[in-house]
């Protein structure tokens, strides 16, 4: 049987689990994003809430070889295109 205070360590344990692999997502995965116009010029890269938040209005989508382009050229969209 577990005592109160094993549960409480067990139980903060996880928060502090929690808020790790949160702050991992959020700080650390990055993807690059293809511009549209395919002069060259250098991949974008963009953190996974940015990525979110740009395909929410339509700022990004995927082509048919799997990479991930802009829908956009200059400034980004800022309402949901639906």
């Amino acid at each position: 049987m577990l005592t109160k205070n094993t549960k409480i360590i067990v139980f903060f344990l996880f928060i502090l689990l929690g808020a790790v692999l949160i702050t991992y997502g959020a700080v650390f995965h990055s993807t690059n994003v293809l511009p549209q116009n395919q002069d060259g010029s250098p991949a974008v890269a963009k953190s996974e809430p940015a990525l979110i938040k740009e395909a929410s209005v339509g700022g990004v989508r995927r082509d048919e070889s799997g990479k991930i382009k802009q829908t956009y050229t200059g400034q980004s969209p800022e309402a949901c295109a639906t």
